[in-house]
């Protein structure tokens, strides 16, 4: 075992001065987990400066609650308390999302090396234990990058406003204990995500990489949604949302994120479905497209489901209207804010995990690629291919998400939908539809240079 992780290093770097590519994914792993440490310390910081509001509210919160009539105790501050919480608890879903995506990336690449190892007879635990150590690595450097970004980030929040105050930088910086106690969560996702990986790749004594077909998605999963709709629903109904009562905006965020859960269960089935009667075209790109969908509809929806949250969290929200009473105009301007910061961390890791995941595919297809490619595949149709592939899912998942989220946002609302909160929800999509349409564009050199390092040179 000792051999074996003395050997891992050894392997990373000279994948690194390789000339194939490959140091491409290591160099985006490692910008995934630096962007995963900025945020998740970021929210926690967030959270714990309204934390301290609820516990220590200063003598002006004490005021505004009483010129509104919320009280004089600033326990309206729990309200500020439970939204954080909700936001938190909301990008928790994307965070772990491009945690795992790094440490899957080039998942076949590293398959067909690691069975390159086991014919020189290295076993299949000491493969695990090189990977786990070219994860700790990334991740390492990621984290130390990430946190020294997020000390450097605190001077900036001074330009935002709640409650009429801005913030100051120290509200929002972590206990030396919290901030350890978040890093060791990133570091667990980081190795469950890497040994999780693993297990889809079966590697066998001879060194035959033997990757498992992802099942059918079964139907309990829309039976499941489903239920959890109309569990919301009538909910919703008997539970009106009231300004100022923080503990059924608790219940409310609970609700929320069961919804959002059940988004995720049902994302990959709906794909599966539109996918079955799209492979039924005389179209070689669509074709290949949907054929690749449904090989693995999970990955497919790993590739759209921050952007489907975004839009999910715009329609949820298109019910605020930005023009208030005198006494609540703050609230409704900091829940905005609120909202845009969320959606800001939120594109940010829709834009990395679209580029992540298609560099990985560019790698992990690459043989298949290079085969088309010799049999008279012109360069257009992989980049077609991977049109249909990605944009198919993110229409679907963008408009099917808005229009969820608008609908439960009317039904658990007193308010009317206004024309900017639908003007909010548009923007939302189309801002996701460019980050993915980028990610496309910069995988077309990507895949242009993976191919020429695959040819020989006379050829």
């Amino acid at each position: 075992m000792k051999q074996a992780l003395r050997l891992a290093p050894s392997l990373t770097a000279a994948r690194l001065r390789s000339r194939t590519g490959d140091a491409w994914l290591d160099v985006l792993a490692v910008l995934s987990f630096t962007l995963s440490t900025v945020m998740a310390l970021t929210l926690s910081g967030g959270i714990w400066m309204f934390s301290q509001w609820s516990a220590h509210p200063t003598a002006h919160q004490i005021a505004l609650g009483s010129d509104t009539g919320w009280g004089t105790d600033g326990s309206f501050l729990d309200l500020y308390l439970s939204l954080a919480l909700t936001a938190g608890a909301l990008l928790v879903f994307p965070i772990f999302t491009l945690g795992a995506s790094a440490a899957r990336l080039g998942a076949r690449g590293r398959s067909q090396r690691l069975s390159s190892l086991r014919l020189l007879g290295v076993t299949g635990g000491q493969t695990i234990a090189m990977s786990l150590v070219e994860t700790v690595v990334q991740w390492t450097i990621g984290a130390v990058i990430g946190t020294i970004a997020y000390y450097l980030s605190l001077p900036l929040w001074g330009n935002i406003t709640f409650l009429e105050e801005q913030i100051h930088p120290s509200e929002m910086m972590l206990p030396v204990g919290l901030l350890v106690l978040v890093l060791a969560l990133l570091f667990v996702i980081a190795l469950l995500s890497t040994v999780m990986g693993l297990q889809r790749v079966r590697i066998s004594p001879l060194g035959v990489a033997r990757r498992e077909a992802s099942p059918a998605m079964k139907h309990w999963r829309p039976l499941a949604f489903a239920a959890v709709l109309v569990f919301y629903v009538i909910w919703a109904q008997k539970n009106p949302a009231q300004v100022g009562n923080s503990a059924q905006y608790m219940v409310m965020a609970g609700m929320i994120l069961l919804v959002v859960g059940a988004i995720s269960v049902v994302g990959p089935w709906i794909l599966q479905l539109f996918a079955y009667p799209a492979t039924r075209t005389s179209s070689v790109p669509r074709l290949l497209g949907m054929r690749r969908i449904l090989d693995d509809p999970r990955a497919a929806w790993r590739t759209v489901n921050a952007i489907a949250l975004l839009c999910f969290i715009a329609g949820s929200v298109a019910i605020i209207p930005m023009e208030a009473g005198e006494s609540d105009a703050f609230l409704f301007q900091d829940i905005f804010t609120g909202v845009m910061i969320t959606l800001g961390f939120g594109f940010a890791v829709a834009a990395l995990s679209t580029l992540m995941n298609q560099s990985s595919t560019v790698f992990d297809r690459a043989p298949e690629t290079a085969a088309l490619t010799q049999v008279g595949f012109p360069h257009r149709v992989f980049a077609w291919t991977r049109m249909y592939q990605v944009m198919m899912p993110l229409v679907l998942a963008a408009l099917g998400a808005s229009a969820l989220g608008l609908g439960l946002g009317v039904v658990s609302s007193t308010m009317q939908v206004s024309m900017s909160g639908v003007t909010r929800v548009v923007i939302t999509v189309l801002i996701g539809v460019g980050l993915s349409g980028i990610a496309l564009a910069v995988c077309q050199p990507l895949e242009r240079h993976v191919l020429a390092n695959r040819g020989r040179a006379n050829d």
